[in-house]
């Protein structure tokens, strides 16, 4: 288990209720933590509050994850996306994705999946 690092933020986008709830506890013993159901609400919070890491899901309803990512990129170049995603991204795909995405992160994923992530990004706000 990495450090507690209780100055980092992260924001959860998924609109799964399980991975959410997951994915938050998990994070909480870490880092502190906001969740969002929808990339609207996602991109309110970013509004608000500066995030160091956000996991997005690329299916969501409403506004993709994919047009969310940009959004969060333009409105908060610092946040680190981690792009969630249980579909293969077809090359046209990856080329959008290109540039915005931190990592990937294929579904289904185990929690040392997204404690490595967040070890990454601890190092890289560190240096």
């Amino acid at each position: 288990m990495i450090k507690d690092f209780k100055t980092l933020r992260i924001l959860v986008v998924d609109d799964n209720l399980l991975i959410l709830m997951a994915l938050s506890r998990f994070l909480r013993k870490i880092a502190l933590v906001k969740v969002a159901s929808t990339a609207e609400e996602a991109l309110e919070a970013i509004g608000e509050q500066h995030y160091d890491l956000c996991f997005l899901d690329f299916i969501l309803p409403g506004m993709t994850g994919l047009d969310a990512m940009k959004i969060i990129n333009e409105q908060s170049p610092k946040t680190k996306v981690a792009f969630m995603t249980g579909t293969l991204l077809n090359e046209a795909m990856k080329e959008q994705v290109d540039g915005y995405a931190y990592t990937f992160i294929e579904e289904p994923f185990a929690l040392s999946d997204i404690e490595g992530v967040v070890e990454r990004v601890t190092v890289a706000l560190n240096h």
